[in-house]
């Protein structure tokens, strides 16, 4: 482990760190590499001695940890933010840990894959330790909560329903769910994207030559990541199996069935996963109700679910679509903070 530390005009600081994960060692068999470049954003506040809760921010897919603090024009980094909103009394002091689990797919989705790597156990039983170990934060999931967008939301999501215990508060902001909506209308993407290379090794092979991605590349390059993340098979090949047949398209039923076990909304049929979200002392959702993937109709399905089940949440829908609404955090971060604190 390294760190180097930037320090900010207020007092507060940027933590960069390495950690190598012995998980990621020995569950990846992508061959990506098990050194993380995390990334930590550590209050003035913590410069007198005070230890502080924790909120772990997972970044969108084509979004990484290390990206969450670059300057953007016309927006607010992610340090800016919270110094305002601390610095305001919005919100109480938090360090703010954001993972760094990018793949050449283009990002994470925070779950366990065979062929990916056990990136949420990295998370829990490596991250989680480490930061608790040798950073100013007060330890135990009392003091811990987890958010995110896109990928990132489903992520977060994803770690109150399957890891009871762990966080205390989770934010889901336009997270992926209905993934009949959100994925199913573009397996057949997968098909024209790859009718040129008919291998999808060989796509993943000729894209890294590439100067320039197109959209649409990085599309298909995001729906193949989904397979990695959701149908891994490191018996093959290629790693994982398409929920399609790229000759004729024909969807797959008994491989698309393993993504729809993924779904959030599938996931909340369970009593495991019911019984951790109803033990939240926050859960939080949002989406834009212009999403152009759809995921306001998931997210009002899982919050109906929510609703039958009588697990208490913060629900909203805002005026915009799926990019560039990092601003949401305004209202987030607070109510997380608030219930660590």
């Amino acid at each position: 482990m390294n760190h180097q530390d930037q320090t900010l005009t207020d007092g507060s600081s940027i933590r960069h760190f390495h950690l190598k994960s012995e998980i990621l060692l020995k569950t990846s068999h992508a061959g990506y590499e098990a050194t993380r470049p995390h990334t930590a954003f550590i209050p003035a506040a913590c410069a007198s001695g005070q230890k502080l809760p924790t909120i772990y921010l997972l970044a969108s897919w084509l979004g990484a940890g290390r990206s969450m603090f670059n300057w953007e024009p016309f927006r607010e980094d992610l340090a800016s933010r919270l110094t305002r909103l601390i610095s305001s009394g919005k919100m109480p002091p938090c360090v703010v840990v954001c993972p760094d689990l990018f793949t050449d797919f283009g990002g994470s989705q925070y779950i366990n894959s065979s062929f990916i790597g056990h990136h949420a156990d990295h998370i829990v039983q490596e991250l989680i330790p480490f930061v608790e170990n040798n950073f100013p934060v007060l330890k135990g999931p009392q003091h811990r909560a987890v958010l995110g967008r896109s990928s990132g939301g489903f992520g977060a999501l994803r770690f109150g329903m399957d890891f009871p215990g762990t966080f205390s508060a989770v934010a889901c902001h336009a997270g992926d769910m209905g993934f009949e909506w959100v994925y199913r209308r573009s397996l057949i993407d997968i098909c024209v994207g790859l009718a040129k290379y008919r291998d999808p090794a060989i796509f993943i092979q000729e894209l890294k030559k590439q100067k320039k991605l197109s959209g649409f590349d990085t599309h298909i390059l995001m729906m193949l990541g989904m397979c990695a993340f959701y149908s891994p098979h490191p018996g093959t090949e290629l790693g994982f199996d398409l929920p399609i047949d790229i000759n004729d398209g024909r969807i797959l039923e008994n491989i698309w069935s393993r993504w729809m076990e993924q779904d959030p909304i599938t996931r909340l049929d369970t009593k495991p996963q019911q019984d951790s979200l109803g033990s939240l002392k926050a859960l939080f959702i949002d989406c834009g109700n212009r999403d152009q993937y759809f995921l306001q109709y998931g997210s009002r399905q899982l919050v109906s679910k929510l609703k039958k089940l009588g697990i208490k949440h913060q629900y909203s829908e805002f005026d915009d679509n799926h990019s560039g609404t990092s601003y949401r955090y305004d209202d987030s971060l607070p109510v997380l903070a608030a219930a660590i604190s």
